[in-house]
């Protein structure tokens, strides 16, 4: 029986229901996934099966066994209505300003379960506070680097300009997402979640 949820969920606990909102999934399936993106949350079956026995214990996701195939039954797991709301509320909380460069891989899982999860209107809503949170970090990164660029030697120099260049290919990326979503709305209108579920290979 599903408990109260009591406590936030982990990073890893949204990104395992992002992937579970796109298609339901093996435990082995989620492993492949997060292995595949290398990405710095543990793939390993020692974080993600214990996360997914948390999500089902709270009545997040549920669980069915599979023996439709001729190998060893597995055991299917879908995310639950609490957890597509939950997952909604992660999706829309805007990118916080501190954090624009060392989340910017987290940035953009949310962005590829928004597809599936959002509005059209919501993801540019989104895309539009990233992109304000962008330029207010990019100006106290300017004061900051102005001060220090005549004190630095070349090779710290040399940092500070790659940190200003990925600030400028962020905002970049941003604006080619609005300007090409917007496009897309004007087309097929914003109402629906910008793609039905699809399995992932």
């Amino acid at each position: 029986m599903a408990s109260e949820r009591t406590r936030d969920l982990t990073t890893l606990e949204y990104i395992i229901l992002g992937l579970l909102s796109i298609a339901p999934q093996t435990g082995y399936g989620i492993i492949s996934v997060m292995e595949r993106a290398a990405s710095r949350w543990s793939g390993s079956p020692g974080a993600i099966y214990p996360a997914l026995k948390r999500l089902e214990s709270q009545g997040i996701i549920s669980s069915d066994v599979d023996a439709s195939s001729d190998a060893r039954p597995r055991r299917l797991y879908r995310v639950l209505p609490p957890g597509e709301r939950l997952l909604d509320e992660w999706l829309r909380l805007p990118v916080i300003r501190g954090a624009i460069l060392d989340e910017r891989d987290l940035s953009l899982l949310k962005f590829t379960f928004a597809e599936h999860r959002l509005t059209v209107d919501e993801v540019l809503a989104w895309l539009d506070a990233y992109e304000k949170a962008v330029d207010s970090y990019d100006v106290t990164q300017r004061i900051w680097y102005d001060m220090r660029m005549l004190a630095q030697s070349v090779h710290q120099q040399l940092l500070i300009e790659a940190t200003m260049m990925e600030l400028n290919t962020l905002r970049a990326w941003v604006q080619m997402a609005q300007r090409r979503l917007r496009a897309e709305r004007d087309r097929i209108g914003a109402a629906r979640p910008a793609r039905a579920a699809m399995p992932i290979a």
